[in-house]
């Protein structure tokens, strides 16, 4: 979540809000991640709008993923046990704190409750053209969170990405917006690179209830490859969702990740909310 100008809204300081995917993808047994840290407007892609100047913001957020089957080499599902009733859950509870340094520019991290993960991000608006916007992502992941046996990297966990991206950001009406961010990262560990991994997030959002109600469906796309020689994998996921504007000073999000198809993944759903306040 953010404060954020009315660029997009009928208020005239509302906030927004966002779980990203990529805390999803750590759970769900995935290699990576995409930019953490940073504000979004939606659910899971980030907006190009950014966090008020001098304004912290904190962001607790728990999610909660169970899993009965995985989809194969050929992206076909197989169940994860042979008995019935047996699932996989993956649950953990994060932080975010984002600074809005100046009116192009917010920095932040992302940290796990076990602090298995740590993440920092950057984003900075660098168009914006009526009702569009642009804006530029830099981050970098270390984790502890890993699907290989990997040696530890001596700075921080199994494994190091380097994401960049861009986010766009129109606003069809004050009611009515997309967002579409793309992402690239490169992963490491301490033999050295691991994996390039593709994000594509987009999501359209609209506000009901004089405002303070915004009804949001999307989809997230994640495709990685490995420099080992492993099958390619990949997964689409779609998000519904919904964000509560409960005050001037404060959010609740909900959304519901529905993994649709894949390769050589599990196959997940469950729920996600978070609560984002700001620090003056």
């Amino acid at each position: 979540m953010k404060i954020v100008n009315s660029f997009c809204h009928i208020s005239l300081l509302p906030f927004v809000t966002a779980i990203i995917i990529g805390n999803l993808l750590l759970l769900s047994g995935s290699l990576t991640a995409q930019v953490a840290g940073v504000s979004a407007s939606k659910l899971t892609a980030i907006d190009a709008t950014l966090v008020s100047a001098k304004t912290l913001e904190a962001e607790p957020s728990f999610a909660y993923l169970y899993s009965k089957k995985a989809f194969d080499n050929n992206g076909h599902l197989y169940p994860v046990s042979l008995d019935s009733d047996s699932a996989i859950i993956l649950k953990d509870l994060f932080f975010r704190f984002t600074y809005g340094v100046n009116k192009r520019l917010e920095i932040g991290t992302f940290i796990t409750s076990n602090l298995s993960s740590v993440s920092f991000g950057a984003k900075y608006r660098f168009l914006q053209h009526k009702k569009f916007l642009a804006a530029a992502l830099l981050g970098v992941n270390f984790s502890n969170v890993s699907n290989f046996g990997l040696r530890k990297t001596g700075f921080f966990g199994k494994y190091m990405g380097v994401t960049t991206g861009v986010a766009l950001t129109s606003c069809f009406s004050p009611r009515f917006s997309l967002d579409i961010t793309g992402q690239y990262q490169k992963t490491f560990c301490y033999d050295g690179f691991i994996s390039d991994n593709y994000f594509l997030d987009s999501e359209l959002g609209y506000y009901v209830f004089n405002g303070t109600l915004q009804l949001i469906g999307g989809f997230s796309f994640q495709y990685n490859r490995f420099k080992n020689g492993d099958p390619d994998t990949y997964r689409l996921t779609l998000h519904p969702g919904v964000t509560i504007e409960t005050g001037k000073s404060f959010i609740i999000v909900f959304y519901t990740p529905i993994d649709i198809v894949g390769r050589d993944m599990g196959r997940f759903t469950g729920f996600s909310f978070a609560f984002t306040f700001a620090i003056n």
